[in-house]
């Protein structure tokens, strides 16, 4: 009897610093919980500000010189690591902007004091750029009283009044479009803001124009082209600079006394391209009024 009385009072005495010793961890296993580090920060949220833009916030309870965030888009296999030290921080791929429509994972870590790196969170947080919207449009006015217009070895300057522009972003896509009664072959297209230094002509542009394509054929559907790096300013007015192809004929949509909207037009000098696209001092063009030409709408990101 008395050797059973020892044993009873050995068992407690034993077990009671084995699982203080090793934090309870029995626990977890034995109910399945998930032991959370609480040196470990956490993202708490990555949410589409933009286009191109992720807007990350976090928590964490210790001090810290650093917060060490990775990006992975979605699909790929490796990632881009940045630092960060305002909370919130906008993640814009340090000024090159992320690409709209997207979804990134995210995980973070603490850069202590002495620079050496903390554990990674987990799981991987996702967050999504926001969706193209509409900045630029004809109206369903202009739509249909649109004609044809044919054209062949010129560039076309088309001005488009900021009045006509709802919002600017990182990104831009053009959707163009020809006339049912043929297509439009385009040897480039540009992208640019006007130069409004005194003496300028109002179709130069303030620094070398942003190539949106080369080379395009624009059926009698109407072709949206790939999105492009760009920040468009809804303040201010807007060039697209279409070259039109001397070897194949083109028809395109024209909208004659469209609002907050000009033109100006240069005749090819040789039998290639006039390579005023990609020129930001421009010469030799004519204005020839209120008309929009090609682009039925733009979007950004």
């Amino acid at each position: 009897m008395a050797e059973w009385l020892i044993l009873l009072l050995l068992v407690p005495a034993v077990l009671v610093p084995v699982v203080l010793l090793v934090g309870f961890a029995g626990c977890d296993q034995l109910f399945g919980l998930q032991h959370v580090n609480p040196s470990v920060p956490a993202i708490v949220s990555a949410n589409g500000k933009s286009g191109s833009v992720i807007s990350l916030t976090w928590t964490y309870p210790d001090m810290v010189t650093e917060i060490e965030f990775e990006r992975v888009k979605e699909g790929d296999q490796t990632g881009r690591r940045f630092k960060a030290t305002a909370n919130p921080h906008d993640d814009d791929n340090e000024g090159d902007g992320l690409t709209p429509e997207t979804r990134y994972l995210y995980r973070v870590r603490a850069i202590e004091s002495d620079g050496e790196p903390g554990e990674w969170s987990s799981p991987q947080i996702p967050g999504t750029t926001l969706p193209f919207v509409e900045t630029f449009a004809w109206t369903d006015q202009e739509r249909a009283s649109a004609v044809p217009n044919p054209l062949q070895g010129i560039c076309i300057i088309q001005r488009i009044d900021k009045a006509r522009l709802f919002t600017g972003g990182g990104w831009v896509r053009l959707t163009l479009s020809a006339s049912p009664m043929g297509s439009a072959s385009i040897d480039a297209i540009s992208i640019s803001r006007p130069d409004l230094t005194s003496g300028k002509d109002p179709y130069d542009s303030d620094t070398v124009p942003t190539i949106v394509t080369s080379k395009v054929l624009v059926t009698a559907h109407s072709v949206r082209l790939p999105a492009i790096k760009y920040d468009l300013d809804p303040e201010q007015d807007l060039l697209i600079a279409i070259e039109f192809s001397a070897i194949a004929p083109s028809v395109i949509k024209r909208v004659d006394g469209a609002l907050g909207a000009s033109a100006y037009t240069k005749v090819a000098t040789g039998p290639g391209p006039t390579g005023e696209a990609a020129n930001r001092d421009r010469t030799g063009f004519s204005p020839i009024g209120a008309f929009m030409y090609l682009v039925e709408k733009i979007e950004v990101a």
